[in-house]
């Protein structure tokens, strides 16, 4: 009797090193994340000043999306060094493209103004930040200060940009921030840029005006708007914020604002000094009336005050789709500028069954397109494409190269022509729609022969006798049974059963839990993080400090540390960030969040005690352990009594 053949039992080997991979992919992420640490960097604007010449000292701190942001900058010079205002804080966001992966950090910078009194060479401690619970420090930095020589200084209070102060112009003013003096001097002006005049101005002192270079476009094409700055005093430009233009594809096209020189202009009849802070090439993504929104910005000035929240106007743009009248085929809605069209194939030569690769490159200004419309037809494969982009501000519009890589598998022989690829866009220079064409050419494809059947094994039989080379189907089947007897079923499989099942619902179980655990992870690295950045922890360490210097005798680092705890237990008490909010106006607002005025009384004082020991430098000269000490303990109260307090 002929038994059935039996099945090997499968190998386990391979399934559990498949499996281990797996465990070892998913673990990797995690230790990488781990060890995650934020991006330092500290400079200064000047490396070789005079004594009495400010210059600033900025800091950045980026991290990658997901991780703690960092907080809390710092920054401590040496004695001879005296920081007048600071630190100006904003955000920070970086992109990176490589690999074809995007890479994006956010973070923060902060900026301090500094001025020595006395020449030397001085070495900075770098400035540190907060992050995740540790101060982290960035490089020091070394400044030469020479003796003065009586030679023009840069302005006390330069507009500060994101990055850092305005620097390699000089002041306008002719004076000590006053207004512009309308008068005409002995010396020739300057000469004034008319298209920038206004026939009335939005403010007498300091406003923002976005310009753009059309208001009507189409779907997909440029609209540059340049944002100015007009001012006629000396002042301070803090905290941007760009127009959002949520319905336009958005391309920055000024590099670095600081080096934009100020341009004059006459508005309402006044001398104004106009200074480019931020130009976009917008794309409109629809049609309708789209609205650019405001660019925002704080100044603070001598005649206006601190902070004060300017706006730019809001520019509206009526876009419409191109003309339907000579609407070429395959034509989409965004494809608008002036491109060329260029395409590689290789090889020329191929079996049948084999692939080649077509590169098309477009190049030019304008919206690109996102896809391309390929030849296919029966016998031609198109996979997805591969794009790459090299595509920057070029002269004040978007320019540069988009190519796709396609991969095509040709299943004919022959010599076999690949077609032509189109690419219909709109040109707003000659108001007409353009067709690019690039021929792709003929590829000699050469048959590959069939691979020869086998026949069946010597002396098996041939079906129908005819002896015509085909195997008998049946030839593997079982003899009959001659005999009767129990029925002897077939042997389980090593995995048939539950073991199977299991071994089948494993893999998606250990990615399950690592998913879990990587979020359990997460939640308790942020808890902890929020924990150990949070206001009243916060204070608690200014407070330590404070003790610290206090006992070393340093009544100005008791100062300032103390300045940090008070700042930081009112905000941990009320939500209230006071350090923007002036000294004579925080008692109202800490009124109006139910603190008792007792309580905000002795806040206020305990603040202008520290603000008068370091900005008063007299105020130094009696100072001591003694009067360190009495300052620690007033703060002391203040903070106990503002973390007991809770709002009724």
């Amino acid at each position: 009797m002929t038994r059935p053949l039996a099945l090997a039992p499968p190998r386990l080997a391979p399934l559990a090193t498949a499996l281990l991979v797996a465990l070892l992919a998913l673990i990797a992420p995690l230790r990488a994340r781990a060890q995650q640490q934020p991006e330092l960097s500290a400079r200064a604007s000047s490396t070789d000043v005079e004594v009495g010449e400010p210059f600033t000292v900025e800091v950045k701190a980026l991290v990658e999306r997901g991780a703690g942001m960092p907080s809390d900058p710092e920054l401590r010079v040496p004695p001879d060094l005296s920081i007048v205002s600071g630190p100006s804080i904003g955000t920070q966001m970086k992109t990176q493209l490589g690999g074809g992966v995007m890479i994006t950090q956010l973070g923060i910078s902060a900026t301090w103004q500094i001025v020595a009194n006395k020449p030397g060479r001085y070495t900075i401690p770098g400035p540190t930040i907060s992050w995740n619970g540790r101060r982290l420090p960035a490089a020091p930095i070394m400044i030469k200060v020479a003796p003065a020589s009586g030679r023009p200084r840069r302005p006390n209070n330069p507009f500060l940009l994101p990055g850092g102060p305005l620097q390699g112009f000089p002041w306008p003013f002719g004076g000590s921030g006053g207004l512009f003096d309308d008068e005409p001097t002995q010396e020739e002006p300057e000469p004034e840029a008319t298209e920038l005049a206004m026939p009335r101005e939005p403010d007498p002192v300091v406003f923002l005006r976005a310009i753009p270079d059309k208001t009507a476009a189409v779907v997909g094409e440029q609209v540059t708007v340049s944002f100015y700055l007009y001012f006629r005093e000396n002042a301070e430009m803090t905290e941007p914020r760009a127009a959002p233009a949520a319905d336009f594809l958005r391309h920055p096209l000024l590099e670095d604002p600081r080096n934009e020189r100020p341009v004059y202009t006459r508005v309402g009849g006044h001398r104004y000094a106009a200074r480019l802070v931020d130009k976009l090439a917008l794309f409109p993504l629809k049609t309708g009336e789209l609205h650019t929104g405001s660019m925002q910005t704080r100044i603070s000035g001598r005649r206006i005050g601190a902070r004060v929240l300017r706006e730019s106007n809001d520019v509206v743009v009526k876009v419409t789709e191109p003309p339907l009248a000579g609407r070429p085929s395959g034509y989409v809605v965004g494809d608008v500028g002036q491109f060329t069209l260029k395409a590689t194939v290789q090889p020329r030569q191929i079996e049948q069954g084999g692939s080649v690769a077509v590169t098309v490159q477009i190049a030019g200004t304008g919206n690109f397109p996102q896809s391309l419309r390929v030849p296919e037809r029966t016998g031609l494969e198109w996979l997805d494409p591969e794009k790459r982009d090299a595509i920057e501000p070029r002269g004040g519009a978007i320019g540069g190269t988009r190519s796709f890589g396609y991969v095509v598998r040709i299943q004919e022989s022959g010599a076999v022509d690949l077609g032509k690829i189109e690419l219909p866009y709109w040109d707003p220079a000659q108001k007409r729609y353009v067709v690019e064409r690039a021929e792709l050419g003929v590829v000699q494809v050469s048959p590959v022969a069939p691979p020869a059947s086998s026949g069946p094994p010597s002396g098996a039989p041939r079906a129908g006798g005819d002896g015509a080379g085909r195997g008998e189907p049946f030839a593997g089947m079982p003899g009959l049974r001659t005999s009767l007897g129990p029925h002897a079923p077939p042997a389980t499989l090593p995995l048939d059963g539950a073991p199977f099942w299991l071994l089948l619902a494993a893999p998606p179980l250990v990615v399950t839990l690592f998913g879990a655990g990587d979020r359990l992870l997460r939640r308790a690295r942020d808890r902890r993080a929020a924990g150990a950045t949070s206001p009243a922890r916060l204070a608690a360490i200014a407070q330590r400090e404070a003790e610290e210097a206090a006992a070393q005798g340093d009544l100005g680092a008791t100062a300032a540390a103390i300045e940090r705890a008070v700042h930081r237990a009112i905000e941990s008490a009320t939500g209230l960030r006071s350090r923007g909010v002036l000294l004579a106006e925080l008692p109202g607002e800490l009124g109006r969040r139910g603190v008792p005025g007792p309580l905000s009384s002795r806040a206020c004082e305990a603040l202008a005690a520290c603000e008068a020991i370091r900005f008063e430098p007299t105020a130094q000269e009696g100072g001591g352990a003694a009067a360190a000490a009495a300052l620690v303990e007033q703060s002391r109260a203040v903070v106990t009594e503002l973390a007991r307090w809770k709002p009724a």
